[in-house]
């Protein structure tokens, strides 16, 4: 039976200039990315799953309405509104208190998970930091902060949480000793009061409060992602953004940050040339469908 999920992305920042002229808003680099990986997955199961997206713009008071959020399973409507998605962007989730619009969209998204469990919640990067202050941060334990240790721009390798694999074997039980290769770019993280602030022991690992799961980690960024059974998942990388987005963003963010001619360098080459993937973007946008699809 066909089956649309609809999904209310909110665009919290804008691309560069080079980036949007060719691929449009955040919104809409989710909404490919997401829209491909519906497509593999009809193709693995059969299923006849299609994404519809209706971006919002964050920063300029667009939000949905609460009538159109999903209430019951299935749907009475199919307008409704399935799953909520919270962008990338440049502010600090630390900097909430100076910002009005960023203390409106962390009550909106407590609203929408405390009275709405039937919708689904995402985020990545500043969306995954923001969920980790509004949602995960009950007791005060849980806090976002400027990395003393350095950004993560480009691809890295987050070693997932073997519990978060075996949540979507379909799509991440074939990467290779449970490594997810992903394209990234930030300078903030999450942390967990407690946890050691150097480079993270490869034995390290991060908790959360049950029922959250921490879904991965790198030497300098202990919580890579947020998985809540059947209502959250967040992750710090970008598996909406190919090479070529990537190089727009370290270009653009360059003089912004101070960055020498030699560090952007070295940064490029992270990147890398678009040619084959060789990130595993692919996977998690899977796993991210399979969320939404409760597969």
């Amino acid at each position: 039976m066909p089956r649309t999920i609809h999904i209310a992305v909110l665009d919290v920042d804008i691309p560069p200039r080079t980036l949007y002229e060719t691929h449009g808003l955040c919104s809409a680099h989710f909404r490919n990315a997401l829209q491909n990986a519906a497509t593999r997955l009809n193709a693995l199961t059969g299923s006849d799953l299609s994404i519809a997206v209706t971006p919002y713009d964050i920063r300029g008071g667009h939000y949905p309405d609460f009538r159109h959020l999903r209430k019951t399973q299935p749907p009475v409507s199919e307008n409704s509104i399935d799953a909520i998605l919270i962008t990338g962007g440049a502010p600090g989730v630390y900097e909430i208190d100076e910002r009005p619009w960023m203390r409106r969209l962390a009550k909106f998204l407590q609203t929408v998970f405390r009275e709405y469990p039937a919708v689904r919640i995402m985020g990545t990067c500043f969306g995954h930091q923001l969920i980790g202050h509004a949602l995960v941060d009950s007791a005060g334990d849980v806090y976002v902060e400027k990395c003393p240790l350095g950004r993560e721009v480009g691809i890295h390798t987050v070693q997932l949480n073997r519990e978060f694999i075996d949540a979507f074997p379909l799509a991440l039980g074939n990467l290779p000793d449970g490594q997810l290769k992903i394209q990234m770019f930030h300078g903030d993280r999450v942390m967990v009061k407690g946890t050691v602030s150097g480079v993270l022991p490869e034995t390290a690992a991060v908790s959360l409060p049950s029922p959250w799961m921490n879904i991965g980690s790198t030497p300098i960024c202990p919580i890579q992602g947020m998985y809540y059974p059947g209502r959250v998942l967040s992750v710090q990388g970008h598996y909406e953004l190919d090479a070529f987005g990537m190089q727009k963003m370290c270009l653009e963010f360059a003089p912004l940050l101070g960055w020498t001619d030699s560090k952007l360098g070295l940064f490029l080459e992270q990147v890398g040339v678009d040619y084959g993937r060789p990130d595993d973007s692919g996977a998690f946008a899977l796993a991210a469908v399979c969320f939404l699809a409760g597969e």
